[in-house]
């Protein structure tokens, strides 16, 4: 039916103007980051690699012992060298519950492993020193693998006042240790001059992670006091 008059008066409508779009297409993948908490090994990842390599330091440990290491000997007979298993754990784990399970399986697994090297070697095996060492591990692989988590998980420079804590509890035991045990302690200075030197290559290598040495140095002093409260109260084999 042809148009009426009315409708030729009117005229053709009026364009309407287009809406915007909220289409804004395909979602941009953001690659997880150390701050994301998304990468890293997954959880059984992280345990059994902290078993294996919980058991192949602890028997290597207990083999070093036996060598003529000089001031180095020290390594093969300390807490603060069993740290970096659990601290390289945490930093590899996914998510902090599963860092610090499995920093204390690492650390356990040390313990069995020296144990059982040091049985092959018909070396005796002390009940109440395998306990002590036992609930040693259970708080020292906790913190040791929460310290590797954080100290990861901060490296980019956007990170919080969090920031360095995590590399200056590691480097605290080791400065730690040289202090109260070799130097106070048992008055081995070659040991103590080891140990601290080690503590300090720590610092610089893992103050490298998104340039965090200040900040390292910064926790350093609050780090060191408990760490050398635990030393003092560790008993000297």
């Amino acid at each position: 039916m042809p148009p009426t008059s009315t409708a030729l008066a009117s005229g053709p409508p009026p364009p309407v103007a287009p809406r915007p779009s909220t289409d804004l297409g395909p979602a941009t993948p953001v690659a997880p980051g150390p701050t994301t908490g998304g990468s890293g090994a997954s959880g059984p990842q992280a345990v059994a690699v902290a078993v294996l390599a919980g058991l192949v330091v602890g028997a290597l440990t207990s083999f070093a012992q036996g060598l003529p290491l000089g001031p180095f000997g020290g390594l093969a007979n300390a807490v603060a060298p069993w740290l970096l298993v659990p601290f390289g754990i945490g930093a590899l784990a996914r998510g902090w519950r599963w860092a610090l399970g499995a920093g204390v399986v690492a650390c356990v697994a040390q313990v069995a492993g020296y144990y059982v090297a040091a049985d092959l070697r018909d070396i005796g095996v002390g009940a109440p020193w395998l306990l002590i060492w036992l609930a040693c591990a259970l708080p020292g692989g906790a913190v040791a693998a929460v310290a590797g988590r954080s100290w990861w998980r901060t490296g980019p420079l956007q990170a919080g006042l969090e920031r360095g804590a995590g590399a200056a509890v590691l480097v605290a035991a080791w400065l730690a240790e040289a202090v109260v045990r070799y130097a106070v302690v048992l008055r081995y200075p070659g040991h103590a001059v080891v140990f601290a030197v080690t503590g300090l290559v720590a610092l610089a290598l893992l103050g490298w992670r998104g340039r965090q040495h200040a900040r390292v140095a910064l926790w350093l002093v609050p780090a060191l006091v408990p760490a050398c409260g635990v030393f003092a109260a560790l008993p000297v084999r």
